[in-house]
Parts: C-alpha cells; structure tokens; sequence
C-alpha cells in the first residue's frame, strides 16, 4: 500500500497548509491545538500526537469543527429528526433550512443515491468511505468519490486503473460494492457492485475519483444522478451525508458521545454551514469523520451538490473539491484518453546507425541541458524539441532495422511518447519482441503495440506509424496475460514459490511416492472419442462401496446422473474435494457456459442432491487455495478410486481413474456411439484428453490416502481460514472465435488400449513430487522428446520464471539443441500463441512449424519419452501447475503405452495442429463482466470464466 500512503502524505501536507493558512479558530470548551492536528488514513502510517490526545489509526482525514455541529440518524431513506438536540447551540438556523418542505423532501430524494464503498479480500478494511452517483457521460452508473478512498482498493495499471491484489491472497484482485442504504436499525441492504474503476486522480491538488457500478441488483435500480451547482456562498447551510467512522479516541469522549453517539459506519447526516467558497477548496464545518471521505456536500437551498468532501483539520475547517472542478472533469473526461494529438514526428533514442549504402556513420545524439539534441551526419545539426515527439518513416535506401537492440529503443521513444497521455486506456504494453509475418514468427525483432480488446489496430489512431526509429511497428490485441493484468488486475505471475502451506511427509509409507513394478492392469483411452465411455464403466462398477474423488470441476450431466446412481445404492460412500475456487458468489461458478456447456448442472445442486440422498454417507469439502492456505492457485487434480470396505472397518483398494480432463461436457463428451462410427462432426468440439483406468491396489491405494488427507486437510483449513480467493470477472467471447481445430484430411479415432503386463508406474503429484521427476525423465531423453499440454508458459521476464518449472524448460530446451526429436504441441486461446512462441524463441528454442505446433482443442498434459515411457495427467506446463497447486499424473514405464500415445500425438500433429496465427480479426470484441454485474449474455457471445480465458482451466 505504499501508493496510498505517499498520495495520503501529500494530502496530510495540502491540508496542513490549508489549515495553517486560515489561522486557528479554537472553540472555547476544548484547549486550544498547539498545531494543527491532521488526521490520517487508516493503515497508512504512524499514529498523530497532540494536545488532544492520540489520534485513532483509523482516521482518514476528517475532522469536527465545533461541537454545535451533531449529526442525524438516518433511516428508511429519511432523516431521523430524534436523533439530535433541535434546540441545541446553533442548531435552529439550521433546523428551520432542514425543515422547509421543498428542502427537506429534495433532499431526502437524494439520500438513496449515497452509499458506503465495501470491499473484498481486503482484511485491513470493510469498507474505504462514502461514494455517490454523479452523471455526466451520459449514464447514471458512476460513482464519485475521493482518490485517497479509491486507492485504498485500487492501483493505476499501464492502461487505466485496475483493483489491487488481495490481502492477503495477492494472486486474485479485491473488489467493491456500493450499499446505497447501510442505515441504523440493520435495514436491507442496496448493494451495487464496482464493475470499473474508471478514473483516479493521480495529482495532489485533486482529491477525485469515478467509479462504475451495475445499474441493476436483482429486481433492484440503481438510484438517479445527484445535480451539482456551483454557486455556494458564505454561510449557505450545507448536509454532508456519508459514514462517519468511530473516532472516539481523538476528542473528549463526552462531548463526542453528544455529537455522533455510539453506533458507526452507518449513514448520517451533519449539518452545518460554508465557510468559505472562494479558494481552491470549498470549506465547511459539519462534523465528519473517517469514513466521511468522499461524502456529498448538499446546499440546502440550491438542492444540489456543491463538493465532494475530502479532508479536515481539527477545530479549524473541512474541506470538499467544489462541483466546478467536478464538473470540468465531465467535460475534459481524462478517463478516455482519446483526444486527438501530435504525431511522434522526430528521431529519437537511436543507436548510432548506418544510412544508405555505403553511408556516412551517425552518432548517438547529444542531449544538452536545455533540451537542445546535436546529431552529427557529418554536418552538425542542433535541434530543440517541445513537445514528446517519435520518429517517423525512415525515407530513402536505409534498411529496416530487425535486431533487438534497435526495437528495445524504438519501443522505449514510443513509451516516452505515450507518456504524454497518461489516461488513455487502450495501449496495454509497448515491447520489443519478434514479428509475425505472414502467420508466422519470424527472426526479425520489432515493436509491438499491445492493446485493449476492441480498440482500433490502426497506429494513427495513437499517433503512431509503422516504422520508429528505422523499426517496424505493429498493433496487436494483447494476449490473455496482459488483458488479465492490465484490465482486470489479476496477475499470473503472483505467485513465486515451489509451493503455499502445503506439506505432507513422503517419507510416510501411506503417502509414499515411490514407483511401483510388477503385472499392473490398465486400460489408457483419450478424448472425444473414448473418455466418456469408459468412465461410465468405471462409475457403473457396483462391487464396491467407497468412491473417493479430487475434481476441478464436476458439472456434465452424464457425469453427475451416475455419481448420483452410486449415492442411491444403500451401503454406497463417496467423500469429494473439489475446487470450487469462486464459490456460488460468481454469476458463472462452473465454467457452465457455451454451447457444449449449456446444460451443465452447477455443482451447488449437485453437492445439495448428494447431501439429501446419502446424509451421513457423503462428506465433501472445499479445497482450501490462496497464497497463504494450502494450494496457492488451483485444485485441479482429477482423481476416482474405487475401494472395497470390509469388516473391521478394513479397506481394499482396488482401482482408480486419472485424468487430464474434468468431469464436464467438453472434457467427457458425452458420445453414445460406438467408437468406430465416428465421424469428425461427433468430436470436433470437444477437448483432447489423455485417461488412464489403473487396476493395482497400491497405487489405488496411495491416491485414496492422498485425497482423503486432502478432504480432511481441506475441512480443517476452512474452519480457521477466511475466504481467501474471490469472485473472478467472467469473459465475454465472440461466438465466432470457435475453439475447433481444422478438419483432418485424414480423420482417425483411437480405440482404448487394453494392458495387462509388467510395467513399472510413477504416480506424481504436485506440490509432492511432479517437477523433480519431470526433470529426470526430460534428462532421461535420448531419441525423442513429444510434448502435448495445454500450456508451456514462461513468464514475461523470463529468468523470473520459478525454478521448479524453469529447469524442466531449460531440460528441454538443451534436448532440442543437441539434436533430438524435441516437439510441442500446445493450446491456442484468444491469441495466447504469440507470447508463448515469442518467449519460447526467446528462450533459445525452435519455434518453427516442425518443431511446435498448436490447436484449439487441446487439453491434455501429456509427454512421451523416447519408446519406453509416457507420461499422462492434468499438470498443465505453468509455474502453477508445476509446483504450488494440486494435480496429479503418472509416468508409464511400458513400451506398449508408449508407443499408443506416440501414435496420436503424430496423428494430432499431422492433422489437427498448426504453426500459423490466425490474426487479429477473431480476437478484437473481448468483453469483461465483473462479478455480480448484469449477467445477460448478448447475441453472438459466449460467457467463459477468467480460468479459461487464461488457459488454466
């Protein structure tokens, strides 16, 4: 939080002056201040000392000015006339403004549209201060409020504002709501989400912030805009209406007691009167305290706003940006950034460079003190610039420059270019990396211009051209990452360690790891074609008594009927862990959206059937994720095992299934056909999938302990932690971006494999033991390295990647370079293929069409070594899903399995992967819908969770 605490510093300093400007005016019942006493926000730094004792931790700048100030009750949308003294010191004048009909009743119409600014996954606040509707876009939906309020939650990214990362989980963002009500007596609350931090004042002398919030709740509308003027006058009687926080610690307790009682962080209403309209702030001196932040200051008279109530100095004024200055904000709307401006027109930040053939050399320029650049060609030529300007088209025979060193510098003029208009949100990222030409990456380095989905690709629309400084320019839609970060506020590269709080002993026989050799039974089978099919055989076995499952997500339809046909049978157990990583707060908690999807059942219903059918014979938990739980990210394991229970309360375990795919409709389709009357239209929509059902009692064994210490570890940690992972945004995609891949020339299902032999088997889970057996096996390689996953994800600085997924990559990379058969099939979503084969060629690997290769559909986390092993399950090629967060695998030991997945791997290079980027048309129209905003999907798109966008589902 240092952000805030600097931008409170500065306004500690403003109001310091303000305060010492104006000269004390002490009240007579309480001794007189020996400096002015300023009070700060809330976590923001050190605690205030003076003459009226200590001052809260919890102020945030806001003061009582005389105590014939008190404040009202305010309930079911009106002023409580009991709850203050009508007769006291200087209360008739002020009485008799409220109680002039016209006054009153304009007033109490505007209450509605004031409310308390509540955030989640913050453990440091509940709620930051007051906000309230102002119009002047042209909607009703924007809230303003203070800047030192909003930065409580929210942070400026590289394009527009996005909400912090949470305390303590960092991994997802905080988010807002507005209760417009919040009122003594527990009344029913109004709550409007924070769809969009639209604004935040980044300078000292303007304490202002909008935000967006949902126009619907329910069946509930969001109240109309307040009206603002700008005539306030001298001793104007004058209402701040917000939520004065408890603050009792600063004042004589008596005589606080008499101004706002004892009940806090509830909506009320201070009279009082202007006290000077003239300078750069409006003052008044109605009581406030913290929590006042961002409150309405209301002229009676006028009925309209006059300011937006900021700061106070004890026993001396409060202060409120004046509606002018609000109003000018309408007209110049600094969020947009789109105003029209000067093109970038000179050569700047260039390395000396040679122009023509054959042509004179041209030093670096020289940069004087004045702002004079000397370049030497070899006349010497001196220029003073103004304004940020960029180089245009090199004209003449000068070649384009393709090395890296050149774009770093032609990005790095276009940053301090851009930096010239700092709120316009549509340029995401500006870098230097490789260019796609023609669909395909190619060695040549260039600029290129990341931005927000659905902004326009043409460079003069930024004031851009397509070669700066001699380098190609290129507008792109940033890829998911960036969108995430930028726009959202949510980063994938949060989270750095090899694991969160999890630990488990391996060194404990029931949760050893170790391979296990001898005759194993197994049936290994993929999806679309196979994955359902044999599932259901697997949950229809009815020997057994005890199924015991660690899932991602659990909502095909197919899926739960059989889950609930075992829940029916009398003697049947089932105990569950699950993900259930956004919880039934978000509009869309299972991923049940799309075509494919669409009859999915929500696990909420799912999990209340089991409760009422089985009872006591159903135990499931929640799996505990965040930085600072068990999991950091994910619970993203998909494990079955089937146990017998015998007498003694003795178990025998006897099978299990492990995959890479859920147990959704996309993952399972549900295909009744028999296999070899497929046809490339019955599978074309669905994921890629790799499933082994494994029948050995110890490795059936291993797992169930495994997921059974999961469940109780999980049950446990829910009970002492609070919710540490909130509702994400969902995504909003084009029905027209079709996850399909092309249609095979050659199409082919793969029958399930039938083994029965000796083998040896390597179970793997994370955050156990996956990397470090990885690792091994990579570097076991001598022939051939296949790699099918979903993802292979370094990070944007590279060398920052964690190193428990950075070594198995360098493996890998060294396996390619010496020569052997290194290639990688991966999964292409929203445009995520170019920063992943641009970092992959960064790294030092081979990125061309025969060595990686992508398709829509691919979902499997699969690799296979030489011709004796194969590795199969659902850790996808992340930092996450290396290390931190929960998954499992196996690595077949077994020439047979081997060369099964060997065969479809060739079969899903040749026919369904490809090397060529799709551009941009497919991508632009990207839509984002803050958790609890209005849910209806419009025409033409789909709606995807936040996990799918990014690829980690």
């Amino acid at each position: 939080m240092a952000d805030s605490k600097d931008d409170l510093d500065v306004l500690r300093r403003k109001v310091a002056a303000l305060a010492a400007a104006e000269g004390a005016k002490p009240e007579k019942l309480v001794k007189e201040a020996t400096s002015a006493q300023i009070i700060g926000d809330p976590a923001l730094g050190p605690s205030l000392e003076s003459a009226f004792g200590q001052v809260s931790e919890s102020a945030q700048l806001e003061a009582v000015i005389r105590w014939s100030r008190p404040v009202f009750w305010v309930t079911n949308d009106a002023v409580d006339d009991r709850s203050v003294d009508a007769n006291g010191p200087g209360m008739p004048g002020l009485m008799e403004a409220l109680n002039e009909p016209t006054n009153r009743s304009d007033l109490e119409r505007a209450l509605p549209s004031i409310g308390r600014i509540e955030i989640a996954d913050n453990a440091n606040f509940e709620w930051a201060g007051t906000g309230w509707v102002i119009d002047f876009d042209g909607a009703s939906d924007i809230v303003v409020t203070n800047a030192h309020v909003a930065k409580l939650f929210a942070k400026r990214g590289q394009a527009g504002f996005v909400f912090k990362p949470g305390i303590p989980n960092f991994n997802l963002p905080q988010s807002a709501k507005i209760d417009f009500r919040e009122e003594l007596g527990g009344s029913i609350a109004r709550e409007f989400p924070v769809t969009e931090i639209i604004w935040i004042s980044q300078t000292s002398q303007l304490d202002v912030a909008f935000l967006r919030v949902s126009r619907n709740a329910g069946t509930d509308r969001l109240s109309g805009p307040l009206p603002l003027t700008t005539d306030a006058q001298t001793g104007a009687v004058v209402a701040v209406i917000g939520y004065p926080g408890d603050d009792s610690r600063s004042y004589d307790a008596r005589r606080f007691k008499q101004v706002f009682g004892t009940e806090f962080g509830i909506k009320r209403l201070a009279l009082g009167r202007v006290t000077d309209p003239e300078h750069a702030s409006i003052t008044h001196d109605c009581s406030t305290l913290p929590g006042n932040s961002g409150s309405i200051v209301w002229d009676l008279e006028k009925k309209k706003a006059i300011g937006l109530h900021y700061a106070g100095a004890m026993f001396k004024n409060n202060y409120a940006v004046p509606s002018g200055e609000l109003e000018k904000l309408a007209r110049q709307r600094p969020w947009q950034g789109e105003a029209p401006r000067a093109p970038m027109s000179a050569d700047t930040a260039r390395p000396p460079m040679t122009v023509g053939q054959g042509g004179a050399s041209v030093a670096a320029p020289s940069v004087s003190g004045d702002g004079a650049i000397t370049l030497t060609v070899p006349l010497q030529i001196t220029v003073k610039l103004g304004a940020a300007t960029a180089p245009q088209t090199v004209v003449g025979d000068a070649p384009i420059r393709t090395d890296k060193q050149s774009a770093e510098a032609a990005a790095n003029a276009i940053r301090v270019y851009l930096a010239s208009y700092p709120d316009d949100n549509r340029i995401l990222q500006v870098n230097a990396g490789f260019l796609f030409k023609d669909g395909q990456l190619s060695d040549d380095y260039g600029v290129i211009i990341g931005l927000r989905p659905g902004a326009s690709l043409d460079l003069a629309a930024y004031g851009l051209q397509p070669i700066v400084d001699g380098v190609e320019v290129v507008a792109e839609f940033a890829d998911p990452e960036a969108v995430a970060e930028e726009v959202l506020g949510y980063s994938v590269e949060a989270f750095t360690d090899r694991r969160a709080r999890y630990s488990r002993d391996l060194g404990d026989p029931q949760f050893n790891l170790d391979p296990v050799s001898g005759r194993i039974r197994m049936t290994l089978h993929v999806s679309p074609e196979c994955g359902w099919p044999v599932l259901k055989q697997f949950l229809a076995i009815d020997d057994y008594e005890q199924l015991t499952i660690g899932m991602y997500h659990m909502t095909a339809p197919h899926v739960v009927e059989a889950i609930e046909d075992i829940a029916r049978r009398r003697r049947s157990r089932i105990t569950l862990t699950l993900d259930r990583q956004r919880g039934d707060k978000a509009e869309n908690p299972d991923d049940t959206s799309g075509e494919k999807k669409k009859d999915d059942i929500p696990e909420r219903d799912t999990i209340k059937s089991l409760k009422t059918t089985m009872e006591k014979r159903f135990k499931w938990a929640k799996a505990a994720l965040g930085a600072n739980s068990l999991f950091a990210q994910a619970y993203h394991i998909k494990v079955a095992v089937w146990t017998d229970r015998l007498r003694g309360n003795k178990r025998a375990d006897k099978a299990f299934w492990l995959s890479s795919g859920n147990w959704q409709s996309t993952n399972q389709a549900n295909i009744d056909k028999p296999f070899e009357n497929l046809t490339w239209r019955d599978v074309r929509d669905f994921n890629r999938e790799w499933h082994a059902v494994v029948w050995r009692e110890d490795l059936a064994a291993t797992f169930r302990r495994h997921l059974e210490q999961d469940y109780e570890d999980c049950e446990a940690a829910l009970l002492t932690e609070s919710e540490t992972v909130g509702a994400t945004p969902d995504v909003l995609v084009p029905e027209a971006v079709a996850e399909r891949p092309p249609e095979p020339t050659r199409f082919q299902v793969f029958a399930p494999l039938e083994l029965d032999e000796e083998m040896t088997v390597q179970p793997l889970l994370t955050p156990d033991n996956y990397p470090e057996v990885v690792l091994e096996l990579v570097e076991s390689a001598r022939e051939r390295l296949l790699i099918e996953n979903q993802s292979f994800n370094l990070w944007s600085k590279i060398d920052n990647t964690p190193e428990h997924f950075l070594a198995i990559a360098r493996a890998i990379r060294e396996k390619q370079q010496a020569g052997l058969d290194v290639r990688i099939i991966f999964r292409n979503l929203f445009g995520s293929e170019k920063t992943t084969l641009r970092r992959l060629k960064e790294f030092g690997m081979r990125t061309d069409a025969d060595h990686i290769r992508y398709f829509d559909t691919c979902h499997t986390k699969g690799m296979i070594v030489d011709d004796h092993s194969v590795m199969l399950g659902s850790q996808n090629f992340t930092a996450g899903g290396t290390g931190p967060n929960r998954d499992a695998s196996l690595v077949i030991r077994n020439a047979r399995a081997n060369a099964y997945f060997a065969s479809l791997f060739e079969y899903d290079w040749s026919e369904l992967a490809r090397n060529r980027w799709r551009g941009e048309a497919a991508f632009g129209s990207v839509r984002f819908v803050t958790p609890g905003a209005e849910s209806a999907t419009p025409a033409g798109y789909r709606r995807i969770s936040l996990a799918e966008y990014l690829g980690e589902s």
